[in-house]
């Protein structure tokens, strides 16, 4: 993923000079410098051994051969992978003296940081500025700090549940080439998450939960039905190597059971739900087939019987918690299904069920196809790769909370972002909520889609409008 620079001013953009009594300040900007952009394989997880970054500030009085106080500022930064912001302090003193005639002096002190090559460099300019205006009267304007670092977005916390029922062993066209031989469902799922794990390894923390799970049967007895109460693989930075050891063998052919999906759902969401609120939160569910295994239900109806509270649950996840669900359906047929005892759910349209499942999880495509639909690997890949892509973070983390929020920018480019209020309506940028504090910001809409395709934004702050 690619960085995302934050340039924080604070000041006029500018020198102003002041009548009599008014203060005086003067306010430089430095340039940022960029932080190495994250490995999106496997083999660049080494940088993500950036420390955490944090911005210091300390301010202290002196006072110059005249005896007139004035003030000093040192402040220290370093770059961070997550977010952090310089806070802006401000204060004005006037003092009484007996001075003849006007004078004006200036103090100005740089300071520069480095930090280690896998972080950005800082640097602060601090400038005192005394003025005397008229005989008795000296104002002092002690000026805001300006402050550039580079950030990335936060990396959203994503749950991969996976369908591993017997199914899955059905053979299709892996290559969209009627004249190759077929592969098993499963043989090309495993190459998809395969391939996504490698390639977005280091934008997302990522975990993993099967239903069911590997010790269901495939007969026709609640022993076909079991998921684990906790997930496989608990969700974690540069997670593909885990995630692929716990999950069958690619070219396994023993894998077995029914399509506890709800049970799958749920395990997911109670890992997700104890992890932090402010991280972006989703679930990727990929199945072949419609959800059975009822919680309560004996067979003949406990696969007979479409499970209805798998919609409810991804609802109020969604509604409730904020947690969206992407659905990905494999070779899922868009027909009644016969009423027979042959363990799927009888009487169902499966293609509407996921469509009305993609809607009750936030995620529902434009058009008539709610869901990703997939009858070949290639497809699959493709639809996997588009969910990916619309899952990655528009929120920006605050570790410092900006002194003037009120004067915030954000710019794209040399465009900048308008402020808005509704994410889910309008095109711009916000501060997420609760605000305050101020806590990070999120860009939405077409702001969100051109952050993902640019990879930066400018976010500046001010004491006054700029």
């Amino acid at each position: 993923m690619t960085s995302i620079g934050l340039v924080v001013g604070c000041g006029d953009d500018g020198t102003q000079t002041s009548q009599t009594g008014v203060a005086s300040q003067t306010t430089m900007s430095t340039q940022p410098t960029t932080l190495d952009t994250l490995g999106t394989s496997e083999g660049s997880e080494s940088a993500t051994g950036t420390p955490p970054t944090t911005t210091e500030g300390t301010m202290g009085m002196t006072s110059d051969s005249s005896g007139v106080p004035t003030s000093t500022t040192d402040s220290t930064s370093t770059g961070m992978v997550t977010a952090t912001m310089s806070t802006t302090e401000t204060a004005t003193d006037t003092l009484t003296t007996e001075p003849p005639e006007t004078t004006t002096s200036t103090s100005t002190d740089t300071a520069s940081s480095t930090t280690d090559e896998t972080t950005s460099s800082t640097s602060t300019t601090d400038t005192t500025t005394t003025t005397t205006t008229d005989p008795g009267t000296t104002t002092e304007d002690i000026p805001c700090n300006e402050m550039q670092v580079v950030l990335t977005p936060v990396v959203p916390n994503v749950m991969l549940v996976l369908d591993k029922s017997g199914s899955m062993l059905s053979l299709w066209d892996h290559d969209a080439n009627p004249n190759t031989p077929t592969v098993s469902r499963w043989f090309s799922l495993y190459a998809v998450v395969d391939q996504v794990l490698t390639a977005f390894n280091g934008n997302f923390n990522f975990g993993m939960n099967l239903f069911p799970n590997k010790q269901a049967v495939d007969t026709y007895v609640v022993g076909a039905c079991p998921v684990n109460a906790n997930v496989e693989v608990p969700v974690a930075p540069f997670n593909k190597n885990p995630i692929l050891n716990a999950l069958p063998a690619q070219n396994n052919n023993t894998i077995k059971g029914g399509t506890p999906a709800q049970a799958g759902v749920l395990a997911a969401l109670n890992h997700l739900k104890s992890l932090d609120p402010m991280i972006p939160r989703a679930i990727m569910l990929i199945t072949d087939g419609a959800a059975n295994c009822t919680t309560g239900k004996a067979p003949p109806p406990l696969f007979e019987d479409y499970d209805q509270s798998l919609h409810t649950l991804v609802g109020n996840a969604f509604t409730q918690d904020g947690i969206p669900t992407y659905v990905i359906g494999i070779a899922i047929a868009n027909a009644v299904s016969p009423v027979q005892m042959d363990g799927s759910p009888d009487n169902i349209n499966p293609y509407q069920k996921l469509n009305e499942l993609a809607t009750s999880g936030g995620t529902a495509k434009p058009g008539p196809e709610k869901f990703y639909s997939a009858d070949n690997q290639v497809e699959l890949q493709a639809a996997l790769n588009a969910i990916v892509s619309d899952a990655q973070s528009c929120v920006i983390a605050l570790n410092d909370q900006p002194g003037f929020p009120q004067f915030t920018k954000v710019k794209i480019g040399d465009v900048e972002v308008p402020k808005i209020t509704d994410c889910a309506n309008e095109n711009g940028w916000k501060y997420v909520e609760p605000a305050p504090p101020y806590t990070a910001i999120e860009l939405c809409g077409t702001a969100c889609n051109s952050l993902k395709q640019t990879g930066e934004a400018g976010v500046e702050y001010y004491c006054k409008p700029g």
